[in-house]
């Protein structure tokens, strides 16, 4: 995009921007819990009786699959530091998947009665690429493991599609961080064009990526070489995106502002990296605000986790951290 003055008035007040960067830094203590995350003082018996107890067992079992195949690799140089990161936020899932299913009173878990690991549900204790973590059946390249992910989506598809309004945001955060990892492991998946959300559903959606393509303009506008690339590349997926959920929105789809107010003044690539980081990671929770509206179609779900994953890569693009739930705050 070519170099072009910018306005003083354009996305986000200062204090608007700061707020937004603070609250969707990343999946830790700082973030404020979600509607969907887990009350630790609801009632056990209520949550016996809860219809998402399989999938939330079955997600977990993936987890520590998922764990196992990455044990079984040897990266080297810099895929190193990808698989580590990845049996990090792995390894969280698990943790907090266990404590989920134990709040809601299922057994065996998380105890030491899945395996007798101690908790860490039966997947390789030692880290991701060291020999000691080798198995009889041999190493796995990085593409196999993607592969193997990637397998899993119509399961995915149809956990999300079948669980109640409780439990949706969880599985499909964890679906979408599931397949972003798929792609970074070099598995990528060819998808079809989006399909959802529909109507109103698109509207908040919407409310975040264009004022996230407004200020990706203007700090790429602000910088050059590779800082400007990085912004360029997700800039080019946002306005697709962007121009789909236009279309699904129909006559629901307001008129798009003139401009936004951005922080100022954006004078160093550090300020433009966290305003660029920030608008990106206000995608992910907008699209788990509306995932009931996907209803038990395949499809609609299918977008919705393409929506939370696509966001996830842009975010990791910009240099964010991998979270355990993208979107939302730790279960």
């Amino acid at each position: 995009m070519p170099p072009a003055a910018t306005p003083r008035r354009t996305v986000l007040r200062v204090g608007a921007g700061i707020a937004t960067a603070a609250l969707l830094a990343g999946c830790s203590g700082e973030r404020l819990r979600t509607p969907w995350s887990p009350d630790p003082s609801a009632d056990a018996q209520e949550g016996r009786a809860t219809p998402d107890l399989p999938l939330l067992t079955d997600v977990r079992d993936r987890v520590a699959t998922y764990r196992d195949l990455l044990a079984r690799t040897r990266p080297t140089g810099g895929r190193r530091g990808l698989v580590r990161t990845l049996d990090d936020v792995w390894v969280t899932q698990q943790e907090r998947l266990d404590l989920v299913l134990q709040a809601l009173g299922a057994g065996g878990v998380g105890d030491g009665g899945d395996g007798g690991d101690g908790g860490d549900g039966g997947a390789a204790v030692t880290a991701p690429g060291d020999d000691a973590a080798a198995t009889s059946a041999g190493p796995l390249e990085l593409v196999e493991v993607g592969r193997r992910v990637r397998e899993d989506l119509s399961t995915m598809r149809e956990g999300v599609a079948t669980s109640t309004s409780v439990h949706r945001p969880m599985l499909l955060s964890l679906a979408a961080q599931h397949l972003a990892s798929a792609e970074r492991l070099g598995a990528g998946t060819d998808w079809p064009p989006l399909v959802g959300p529909v109507g109103t559903a698109a509207v908040p959606v919407l409310a975040r990526t264009r004022p996230a393509i407004f200020a990706l303009e203007v700090v790429a506008a602000r910088s050059g070489g590779e800082e400007r690339e990085d912004y360029e590349e997700v800039l080019a997926a946002l306005r697709s995106v962007t121009r789909s959920l236009v279309t699904l929105a129909g006559d629901a789809a307001p008129v798009a502002p003139l401009g936004y107010d951005l922080p100022e003044p954006l004078a160093d690539a550090d300020q433009r990296r966290a305003l660029a980081r920030a608008v990106v990671q206000d995608v992910g929770p907008a699209v788990l605000t509306v995932a009931d509206r996907a209803g038990q179609d395949g499809d609609q779900v299918e977008s919705y986790m393409r929506l939370v994953m696509q966001a996830r890569l842009w975010a990791d693009r910009l240099g964010v951290a991998d979270q355990a739930f993208p979107g939302m705050s730790l279960p």
